[in-house]
């Protein structure tokens, strides 16, 4: 069975690298493409331009071409051999010219729409995948905790439990800082829930509060506290004593106290992050004694008199 040199069609030598072959077939397959060369012979010589491509681009082929040229030569094959089932089928009009376009500008007019489906499908593919690898960090877990006041001001250590994303409760410590109020957030870093793929854990976000204190009350950093006083104490002045905090306290009231009337004592209140501390906020409540004696009976009687003599208004 007689066949062809296909080096000789495609004007190269067995030396040629395959790059070379493939340019040279780029330049063969334009020109003889029948759609756009008309001469008699360019749709035979474009199917052994094709022919011969087909076997020299492909290494196997390759090799048992060259074993069948080494012993016999040209113009021959066996009929058992491989190279004698090498077909070409040719196509025309658009979809060859597509084709060819594809082979030899190396895109494609994409007009396939089952091809175009495949592509958007494997991009999905492609995206849902990426997305599934991607590290997801883990959710924070919010809880709370009451803190006294005092703890507040000295700073504590306490412990807190919570019930963890499939881990059950576990318990923490937690360091309050000094200076710490109510609606101020403490974040525990990576002790939240886990993460997925690789992901961060987490976080464990605790909102504090503080609890409400049976003497003082708070406004900022100062402490506010209501304190009963006897009449004398208004009218002459005195000392009150008092516990704040750790330190117990003498303060010095001054003379003619009214009711409802504020005694400020500074840097005695509360405390900040950085130390620094309120002050004490005294709100004056003056008390009349129920029972009396005799002889605090017979001082008010002459009170009452001097202020009678002194306004002229009590009968």
């Amino acid at each position: 069975m007689k066949y062809k040199n296909y080096y000789e069609i495609l004007g190269v030598s067995r030396k040629t690298p395959l790059q070379e072959i493939k340019l040279n077939y780029r330049k063969l397959a334009k020109a003889y493409h029948p759609d756009t060369n008309k001469s008699p012979e360019a749709e035979e010589k474009f199917k052994d331009v094709n022919e011969a491509y087909a076997t020299l681009s492909n290494e196997e082929k390759r090799k048992k071409y060259d074993r069948q040229v080494a012993r016999l030569g040209y113009g021959f094959v066996d009929s058992n051999s491989s190279l004698s089932n090498v077909k070409y089928e040719f196509k025309s009009g658009v979809n060859a010219f597509n084709d060819l376009l594809t082979t030899i500008l190396g895109f494609k007019k994409e007009n396939n729409e089952e091809e175009n489906k495949t592509e958007t499908l494997d991009k999905k593919q492609e995206s849902t995948n990426q997305t599934k690898k991607k590290p997801i960090k883990g959710t924070d877990i919010i809880t709370h905790l009451d803190v006294t006041l005092e703890e507040g001001y000295f700073g504590v250590e306490k412990k807190i439990a919570i019930k963890a994303f499939k881990a059950g409760m576990r318990t923490f410590s937690v360091k309050v800082p000094i200076g710490i109020k109510s609606g101020d957030k403490i974040r525990l870093a990576a002790l939240g829930n886990p993460g997925k793929n690789g992901g961060k854990n987490g976080d464990l976000i605790i909102n504090v509060r503080l609890t409400d204190d049976s003497d003082f009350s708070l406004d900022g950093v100062d402490l506010e506290k209501e304190i009963e006083i006897t009449p004398a104490i208004a009218a002459l002045g005195g000392k009150y004593k008092l516990q704040v905090m750790d330190e117990k306290l003498f303060v010095s009231l001054p003379k003619h106290l009214r009711d409802g009337e504020i005694v400020t004592v500074p840097n005695k209140g509360y405390i900040d992050e950085n130390g620094d501390r309120g002050n004490l906020n005294l709100k004056i409540h003056i008390d009349m004694p129920i029972d009396i004696s005799e002889k605090e009976e017979e001082l008010y009687q002459q009170l009452l008199n001097l202020e009678t003599r002194k306004d002229n208004i009590y009968l």
